[in-house]
C-alpha cells in the first residue's frame, strides 16, 4: 500500500462534548480516516449509530464499552484488544460507555468507495477478493488478541511527544504503518492455498460457516444446522470445509472457543465460570479439561499468569 498524506480536514462528524481529554481526528488522501482517543468519558454515553458500510479497525489499549447491533445479543469489549467491525448500510449500532471510563485507542475507518471496493484494498489478489466478498452486506464485529506490533505502533501514536516540525510527519508515518499492519492481519485470514479444488460458491459457503461458528460460540450449531444455513448437505460441507481450511468443523470450533477463552481470561470482567458459558461449555469442569488439553495449563493458572 502506498504511503498516504494526512489531510488537515476532519472526517464527517463533530468532536463529542462527552470526551474529556484528547480526541484527534485525521483524514488521509486515500479516504481512510480515523480518530485517536486518550481521555475519559464525561457522563454516561448511550447512542445509536447507523451503519454506512465502513470497515473499522479499533486498536484499544484501555477502555470498555457495550455494543449491540439491531436485535443481536450485546457484546462487551474491555481492556487491550483489536476490534474489527463492518457495519452494513442501515444497520443500527447501540454503544454504551459508562461515566469516567478511561480510553486509549486508535481507530481506522475504511469507507466503501464509489466503485464498490473498500479503501485500502489496493490489488486484486485472491485473498483480497475473498475478503471483499465476505464483507458484502455482512455484519462483522469480532474481538481479537491485539498483535504486539499493532499495540506498539498505537502506543507510539498516542504517546508521541516531538517538536512541532516533526510531530505531524512522525504521526503520518506511524498511521501508515498501523494501517498496513491491520490490513495485513485482516487479509491474512483469507490467505488459503489455491489447490483446494472448490468452486467460488463452495468457498463462500465455508467462509460463511466459519463466521457462523465464531458468532455462536455460546450455543454452537451442529454440522447439519450449519449445512442447512448455507444451503448444502453435511457431507459436502464437511469435505469442502476441510479442503479449504485444512481442519474439520469440530477442530475449527475448538480453536475459536479456546482462543476466545484465552483472550477473556486476560480480562478481569468475567469469572472463569462465565467465560466457560460464553465459550459454550455448560459445566466448568468440562471447560477446564478442554482448556488444559489445548494449552497445557488450567484456566485458573492461565489467568494467574496474565495478572
Amino acid at each position: 500500500m502506498a504511503t498516504a498524506e494526512l489531510q488537515g480536514a476532519q472526517p464527517p462528524g463533530k468532536v463529542p462534548h462527552y470526551v474529556n481529554g484528547r480526541f484527534e481526528q485525521f483524514l488521509r488522501d486515500d479516504e481512510i480516516s480515523g480518530v485517536v482517543i486518550d481521555g475519559r468519558s464525561r457522563g454516561r454515553i448511550d447512542e445509536q449509530l447507523v451503519g454506512d458500510g465502513r470497515l473499522t479497525f479499533k486498536v484499544q489499549l484501555t477502555g470498555a464499552g457495550q455494543y449491540q447491533f439491531n436485535d443481536a445479543p450485546a457484546s462487551e469489549i474491555a481492556g487491550e484488544c483489536l476490534v474489527i467491525a463492518h457495519q452494513p448500510l442501515g444497520v443500527v449500532k447501540r454503544q454504551i460507555i459508562l461515566d469516567d471510563t478511561e480510553e486509549r485507542s486508535v481507530t481506522l475507518f475504511l469507507p466503501r468507495l464509489d466503485n464498490g471496493r473498500i479503501a485500502g484494498f489496493d490489488d486484486e489478489a485472491r485473498e483480497v477478493r475473498a475478503a471483499s466478498a465476505f464483507l458484502a452486506q455482512r455484519l462483522l464485529f469480532r474481538r481479537y488478541q491485539l498483535p504486539r506490533a499493532a499495540a506498539l505502533c498505537a502506543a507510539e501514536i498516542l504517546d508521541a511527544r516531538r517538536s512541532p516540525w516533526t510531530q505531524e510527519r512522525f504521526k503520518r508515518a506511524k498511521i501508515d504503518e498501523l494501517t498496513c499492519l491491520l490490513l495485513d492481519f485482516f487479509i491474512s485470514q483469507f490467505n488459503h492455498p489455491d489447490n483446494h479444488g472448490l468452486t467460488e460458491r463452495e468457498v463462500r459457503r465455508v467462509q460463511q460457516v466459519r463466521a457462523i461458528i465464531a458468532e455462536h460460540l455460546d450455543r454452537p450449531l451442529g454440522v447439519a444446522e450449519l449445512a442447512r444455513a448455507v444451503g448444502t448437505n453435511r457431507t459436502r460441507l464437511n469435505t469442502a470445509f476441510r479442503a479449504y481450511y485444512g481442519e474439520t468443523i469440530g477442530q475449527a470450533l475448538q480453536k475459536e472457543r479456546m482462543e476466545s477463552a484465552r483472550f477473556l481470561l486476560g480480562e478481569d470482567t468475567l469469572s472463569i465460570s462465565e467465560i466457560a458459558e460464553r465459550c459454550g461449555y455448560g459445566h466448568l469442569s468440562n471447560f477446564s479439561l478442554a482448556y488444559k488439553a489445548y494449552f497445557g495449563m488450567s484456566p485458573s493458572v492461565a489467568r494467574g499468569s496474565t495478572a
